[in-house]
């Protein structure tokens, strides 16, 4: 197992407190700093390092995503202190909610970081570094852009597009941007990095766990997907099923710490433990119940699942006990009695002695795996021709591997044709919800196909009257709002 050590040097990246956080992070002069390659990589290390911090990947985005979904919910004796878990498990959430506050801005830090990063290596001279390996670093610095600005639009709607790095406080103020707006200014990005970063079988040493040429591409077909342009979303996923991803034969096999960056990894976060300057994965103990203590650290029992989630796989379906476990009271009579429903999540388990509270596990955070390229095509094929074999064998050859099947013969398990578009979407949305089980894409998948106040009521039905045109869309931030009188309200709210 190799992976890149994403090292957070202080004296590149320090903290911001600002409007959007779109003040500088340097103390450096980029004159002074930007002389050589390692500089440059310094600065893009800091980038990636944005996306780590544990408001966006490395715990509260896994919370936005899978609580206020039918995945996980707080009740039934399974409670938590922290008032925004509530809130948004409950849709009670408003814009004064610090997690709808730290999303906003820890996102926009790794904007701004993109943007020094890309306009300090545009400015280097080709004696300071090699042209294709400038073009190279900003090409990973416009898919990271393009990354967060691709969360934030999903998550927000229009947002201020800010594409030049903030070097004064003069001049913070500044206006949302329309929708299409935001989409353009990320295809963009990420048609760019895609013609310079590297494919996946041909990485400069070191550089694993970095974005690809195969990263960008598959990125784009989600964005397609995102906004309903299923020819692209066919034209991309071609390109990445041609660049030598495969599915392992084990669904287990994604999750293994030993296994991380391997042959079905398009893209994920970072994490190693145990490494001084290197942040470790909150995961190990995010997901484990509060009543298991493993190296001396007491599980959180975050992202509760639901009866609804671990009922939703068909009898042989080798993910659910991958992704999900229930547990009993024999097992661990330390259990509250209380617990109606004693199941969690299961993924992201760091068994190493070394995975311990201070140091964090090794697990990183799946962004993008290549069984999503296959129900991102399946999807989009459905939706230009209903009757097309191949998103059918799409779906089908993920479905095999979940049933421990050969994934290229046809099997008793297989989703016949003959379905309506709307039955197979319902399919695939199903299949999905079980693939990417607490991976960050149930919310996302629902808000796109405009789904999420059916499946909430399906779920909890108290909950799911609460649900309103409005939830769709985070609110913008009330203390962005004060900080910035061009920022308009999201409607409803």
């Amino acid at each position: 197992m190799k992976k890149i050590a994403l090292m957070i040097l202080s004296s590149v990246m320090l903290s911001a407190c600002t409007d959007m956080d779109l003040v500088p992070e340097s103390n450096l002069s980029p004159e002074n700093f930007f002389k050589s390659e390692e500089d440059a990589n310094a600065a893009l290390y800091g980038t990636y390092a944005a996306f780590m911090d544990n408001d966006i990947y490395n715990q509260f985005w896994e919370v936005l995503q899978s609580q206020g979904t039918d995945d996980s919910e707080w009740g039934g004796g399974r409670t938590t202190n922290n008032l925004d878990k509530n809130a948004l498990d409950k849709f009670e959430f408003d814009g004064n909610t610090n997690l709808v506050y730290s999303v906003w801005t820890k996102h926009y830090v790794g904007v701004n970081r993109s943007n020094f990063s890309i306009e300090n290596i545009a400015n280097m001279s080709s004696d300071q570094i090699k042209d294709d390996v400038k073009k190279r670093l900003i090409g990973e610095a416009k898919y990271l852009r393009a990354f967060a600005y691709f969360n934030l639009v999903r998550v927000y709607g229009g947002v201020p597009l800010v594409l030049k790095q903030t070097t004064k406080l003069e001049g913070l103020e500044v206006s949302r941007n329309t929708v299409d707006e935001c989409y353009e200014q990320i295809i963009s990005d990420l048609q760019e990095a895609k013609s310079v970063l590297p494919s996946v079988g041909q990485l400069p040493k070191g550089y694993l766990g970095r974005a690809t040429k195969g990263a960008a591409t598959a990125l784009l077909a989600k964005v397609y997907l995102t906004r309903g342009d299923y020819q692209n979303v066919v034209k991309e996923t071609a390109e990445v099923m041609q660049m030598g991803y495969k599915l392992y034969d084990n669904y287990a096999d994604n999750f293994d710490v030993e296994k991380e960056n391997g042959q079905e990894s398009i893209y994920e976060i970072q994490y190693k433990r145990n490494t001084p300057g290197v942040m470790g994965s909150n995961f190990n103990g995010f997901y484990r119940p509060p009543f298991v203590n493993i190296n001396g650290w007491v599980g959180y029992g975050d992202d509760p699942v639901t009866r609804n989630h671990y009922e939703c796989y068909e009898a042989g379906d080798l993910r659910r006990d991958v992704n999900v476990r229930l547990y009993t009271k024999e097992e661990y009579p330390n259990m509250s009695s209380n617990y109606e429903f004693p199941c969690y999540v299961n993924k992201f388990l760091d068994p190493s002695p070394l995975a311990i509270r201070s140091q964090g596990g090794e697990n990183n955070y799946p962004i993008l795996r290549y069984s999503d390229v296959y129900l991102m095509r399946a999807e989009a094929l459905n939706a230009l021709n209903p009757s097309d074999a191949e998103a059918y064998n799409c779906l089908n050859t993920v479905r095999r591997r979940a049933f421990g099947l050969n994934m290229n013969e046809a099997s008793d398990i297989d989703i016949k044709a003959g379905l309506s578009k709307e039955d197979f979407l319902d399919v695939i949305l199903l299949e999905r919800r079980k693939e990417f089980a607490f991976e960050g894409q149930r919310r996302f998948d629902l808000l796109r196909t405009h789904k999420l106040k059916e499946a909430m009521m399906a779920q909890n039905p108290t909950i799911g009257a609460m649900v309103e045109e409005k939830h769709y869309l985070l609110p913008i931030p009330v203390t962005e709002l004060d900080a910035n009188k061009l920022l308009e309200q999201n409607p409803g709210w």
